[in-house]
Parts: structure tokens; sequence; C-alpha cells
């Protein structure tokens, strides 16, 4: 397949994956068992406007990029784990194929107590009315994945049923195409979806250029505090941070030391 990237792969089976677990279902079915609640946008939102940099520690059993990072029983301890070390959220990565998540590990992560992303290759309203029916307080969306208007009608849909979106963008016309929807929080992330090579320095590109109105999320890259420094004072209110706590031996202590070396730095705008 010519030009194919490895986003393309991902997206390929996560169709395949939903049509197998959807397809025979209609939106307004899912939407019957969705149960719209504003507080659950309200909740993820304010979690990350605490003031002092927020941090969604993420819970991701697998990366594509860096292999194996925990087992499958893993999940639950360590989002509590995340809770106890301070984290404003967490994310939840429920692809299957690539990341090995599932749709319901959202009820797992449940028991810690914090504000839910489920972080995925949405591309319908389907798989958002899907999300909010598992216990997801907020759905990331990716401008790379999903084409207009598409994206505006999923961020819509989003809104009716009182879920947060987090839009993530990876350059400066994705900017544009994310702050026409009108997210709730924009997301810069570091790493090239068709190349998966990280460049640190688009946070200090792309934050600078979104309106303080939004939440800004920092991802991916993040493999130190100083790193965490870094996208604060590049204008970030939050980071969210995976690969680095999912390697650690003690979650809730390094999250705990990332908190602490950030507590200090002021955000740019």
């Amino acid at each position: 397949m010519s030009g194919a990237t490895r986003l393309d792969a991902i997206l390929a089976d996560v169709r395949r994956r939903a049509a197998a677990r959807l397809g025979r279902r209609s939106l307004a079915d899912l939407l019957a068992e969705a149960r719209p609640d504003p507080a659950r946008r309200q909740r993820f939102v304010r979690a990350l406007r605490g003031g002092e940099l927020a941090f969604i520690a993420e819970c991701k059993r697998r990366s594509p990029a860096a292999g194996l990072l925990a087992p499958a029983g893993d999940l639950e301890p360590r989002a509590r784990a995340y809770a106890r070390g301070g984290a404003a959220a967490i994310s939840v990565l429920t692809e299957q194929d690539h990341f090995h998540g599932a749709p319901e590990d959202l009820a797992r992560a449940r028991a810690a107590g914090l504000p839910l992303l489920r972080k995925d290759f949405l591309l319908d309203c389907k798989m958002v009315a899907e999300s909010a029916a598992l216990g997801a307080d907020a759905v990331l969306l990716l401008a790379a994945a999903v084409p207009d208007p598409l994206l505006g009608e999923m961020r819509a849909l989003a809104a009716e049923l009182g879920l947060a979106v987090l839009l993530e963008v990876h350059g400066p016309a994705e900017l544009r195409r994310a702050l026409d929807a009108a997210p709730d929080c924009v997301g810069v992330n570091a790493r090239d979806l068709a190349s998966f090579a990280v460049d640190p320095g688009v946070f200090a590109r792309l934050l600078p250029e979104i309106p303080p109105a939004y939440v800004r999320v920092a991802e991916s890259g993040l493999r130190t505090p100083a790193d965490a420094r870094a996208a604060r004072a590049s204008g970030a209110d939050a980071v969210l941070v995976g690969e680095a706590l999912m390697r650690a031996a003690d979650p809730a202590a390094d999250l705990c030391a990332w908190r602490a070396a950030c507590r200090e730095v002021a955000p740019r705008g």
C-alpha cells in the first residue's frame, strides 16, 4: 500500500474492530445507553484548571513505539496509584490491536475516583456515544484522523452527551481546524502519528498559539520532569504522561516528584 503510514494501519484496525463491535447497532440505540450528564464535562475541565500544572496520567499496556509496558492485570492498581500521586485525571488507552487496551478498561480505571479520558482513535459519532455509555468523562479526538465536517459533528455530540473534548493537533493547519471546532481542551502532540518520531520543539511552537480560553495540554515525549517544566513554560495547563509513568516502579512516588518539580513554573500567556 504505497504511501501508507503507521497511523493508517492503526485506523484500519480501529475501523474493523468498531464495525464488529458497533456495526449492527444504530446511533439511536447507543445514545439511549449514553445517559447525558454535563457534570462529567465540567468535572474533567475543572480538574485541569486547578492552578498548578495538572497531570493526566495514562494507563496503557503497550506502545507501538516502545513495545509492552505493563501486564494485563496492572490497570486498576496503577490507576489507584496515580490517584495517590496527585493526578488530576486518568487517560485510558482503549485501542486493542496496537496498544493492547479494551473499551472495558474505562470501568476498571473508575475505581481510582478521578475523571477519565477515553484515549482512542474515535472515527465516528457511534464511538463518541459508546464512550459516554462506557463511563468516560472526556474523549480524545484527533484532527489527523477525522475530516471536516465530521469532526464538528463528533464534537457537538460529545457536548450534547456531557463529554469534554480534548482535540489533538500536530501542526498549525490542524490547530486552525481544532479552534474552529471549539473543543474544551486542545492537545499538542509531540509525536508525529505518521512516522512516530518525537519533536519536543512542537510545544514551544504551538502551545503559545492556543488562546487561554482553552485548556492547553502537552502530549507525548514527556520523559522527565524537566520536559514537563518546559511544556509548562511554553503555556501548558496540563501534561499527559504515559510511558514514563508506566515504566515507573512506584508511579505514585514518581508522579509526586514530577508535580513538585513543576510547581513553581509559571505558564506562558
